[in-house]
């Protein structure tokens, strides 16, 4: 039987249940009963579970946090595990072609999730229901483990491995990343650092939608007090920047918006960071508000337009994964609180306390608490073990880049959930990487190549 050649007959069905996945909404809302991340995840796990039963496969569904899908029999201890998730990022704004609909254009799938994560899930879902229907004999159960929380705390892991004690795959691997092989994630830490007054703030800065990805507009509204300097200032600053700020006078105060590119967190420089350029505007400003001083002070000083976290201090490197990158995902400004929201990607031979200690120090200088929202330990697993290899030769074979090295990342997927597991695919090397951004697609001659990975790495793993 070729695997390869025999995957490719349900190319049609993959297309179609990666759009049915698409129309659900699935962005974290507030937990409802029995919905502990919303109503759009929770539709989105059973859908996932459901296609899976109806593939013949056996599934559970836990509490609506994660599921699997079984195939196969043996020790749990032996089982090779896929991971994947459900949920996606908001979608933002300026879209083409609406982010939900499921749109095919021109050989391309539009919508939320379609590369991160829905589709590559779909895709090993159904490579190895090939392997099902193919008759090949497997001597380890396969495992495809969901969740419906994983852009946003990774509840949905913490509650499947951690409270519930499910049993760790002997190996695994996740198709939310890049091609070829993904052997090491940096730590990821999502900090927030905050302050409040007394009384209110006569000024509101809000930007970004989420600490990972790269926000591509921001908007501050100010006393009209400010309204001279804004304007000696703006078009000198706009002249030489190929993402400008504008001001427009509304309802008694001055309203400046910045605009930037969208990007993952985990990849600052593949986008522009409408906060952090809004900010280097205000330095150009003479402010007489203390508050607003202060807090483009400790901005300028601290963290300014680099993505290395080189000013607070954190621009560590390593061999294995490379430096540390630094994003500015969330700001709120309003009433009597600010709050900055950071990403950190740190490399793999540190430890988070190293970052943390030193953030702190420089955020005690303007009076700001720091909070820990979430923290990821790096992923580390050797160039030289099997799982690499295997999944190395594979990409090799089939993709003819025989000159491909495994990668370290500053991503974070589910590998890192499991003791053995790495991400494998499925963005290749050809494709554009527009996860976390307006009109994420997929390409669809992609998916050949997809499903021929897959269901050959399922069945080395497994056989």
């Amino acid at each position: 039987m070729d695997l390869q050649k025999f995957v490719l007959n349900y190319k049609n069905d993959v297309v179609k249940s990666i759009q049915e996945s698409v129309r659900i909404k699935s962005v974290q809302e507030d937990p409802k009963e029995g919905m502990p991340f919303g109503e759009g995840p929770a539709k989105a796990l059973e859908h996932m579970l459901n296609l899976g039963k109806n593939l013949g496969f056996k599934v559970e569904n836990f509490d609506n946090y994660a599921g699997h899908i079984d195939f196969g029999d043996g020790p749990d201890e032996e089982m090779i595990g896929i991971l994947g998730h459900v949920d996606v990022v908001p979608e933002g704004k300026g879209w083409d072609y609406p982010p939900y609909e499921a749109k095919i254009v021109d050989g391309k799938l539009y919508g939320r999730g379609v590369l991160d994560d829905k589709g590559p899930t779909i895709a090993a879902l159904y490579a190895l229901k090939a392997i099902k229907d193919s008759g090949v004999k497997l001597n380890r159960k396969v495992r495809v483990i969901v969740g419906a929380n994983e852009e946003t705390g990774w509840g949905c892991m913490n509650h499947y491995f951690g409270e519930l004690k499910m049993p760790q795959p002997a190996m695994a691997f996740t198709p939310d990343s890049t091609f070829p092989v993904t052997y090491a994630e940096k730590g990821i830490l999502h900090l927030s650092l905050t302050k409040e007054y007394n009384d209110k703030l006569d000024f509101i800065i809000k930007g970004g939608v989420a600490f990972n990805s790269v926000p591509d507009s921001a908007i501050g509204i100010f006393p009209l007090s400010l309204k001279n300097e804004i304007d000696l200032n703006l078009e000198k600053y706009n002249e030489e920047k190929e993402f400008k700020i504008t001001s427009v006078e509304k309802e008694g105060k001055i309203e400046l918006l910045s605009l930037g590119k969208a990007s993952h967190g985990a990849r600052p420089s593949n986008g522009y960071n409408a906060i952090t350029a809004l900010f280097e505007f205000l330095s150009t400003l003479k402010i007489e508000d203390k508050k607003l001083k202060n807090l483009v002070e400790f901005f300028n000083e601290y963290v300014g337009m680099e993505y290395s976290g080189k000013k607070l201090g954190i621009n560590f490197k390593d061999e294995p994964s490379g430096e540390l990158t630094l994003t500015v995902g969330k700001i709120e400004c309003e009433d009597n609180k600010i709050m900055f929201g950071f990403d950190i990607r740190y490399p793999v031979t540190y430890k988070k306390d190293q970052v943390i200690n030193e953030v702190e120090k420089r955020a005690k200088t303007k009076g700001m608490d720091i909070t820990i929202r979430s923290a990821k330990n790096p992923l580390y697993v050797p160039k030289d073990s099997f799982l690499v290899t295997t999944l190395m030769d594979i990409y090799k074979d089939i993709t003819g880049d025989i000159d491909a090295e495994p990668v370290s990342i500053g991503g974070g997927t589910y590998a890192r959930a499991v003791n053995n597991g790495v991400a494998f695919g499925a963005l290749l090397k050809d494709q554009e990487d527009n996860m976390h951004q307006k009109n994420e697609y997929l390409e669809l001659d992609k998916l050949d190549t997809w499903l021929k990975i897959y269901v050959q790495a399922i069945y080395n793993l497994a056989k």
